[in-house]
């Protein structure tokens, strides 16, 4: 084995290390801020307004924030 395939395995391991810690990081939203989001996404339909209530990766916030700005 050369050394560019063990620095691609050494990056693509890093890589996804780094993708696994970042999906797990805990939901550090305040209760009141949960229903805040829940009541500002009720337009949209019950099923996501209950969606803001559980955990939420930050992939799953950002797509929301995106999905704002885009409104």
């Amino acid at each position: 084995m050369n050394s560019k395939a063990i620095y691609l395995l050494a990056a693509a391991a890093i890589i996804i290390i780094l993708a696994v810690v970042v999906l797990n990081v805990p939901d550090r939203r305040s209760g009141t801020e949960r229903v805040g989001d829940a009541i500002e996404t009720l337009p949209q339909g019950p099923k996501k307004a209950a969606d803001q209530l559980g955990d939420r990766n930050p992939v799953e916030k950002a797509g929301d924030a995106i999905e704002k700005k885009t409104n």
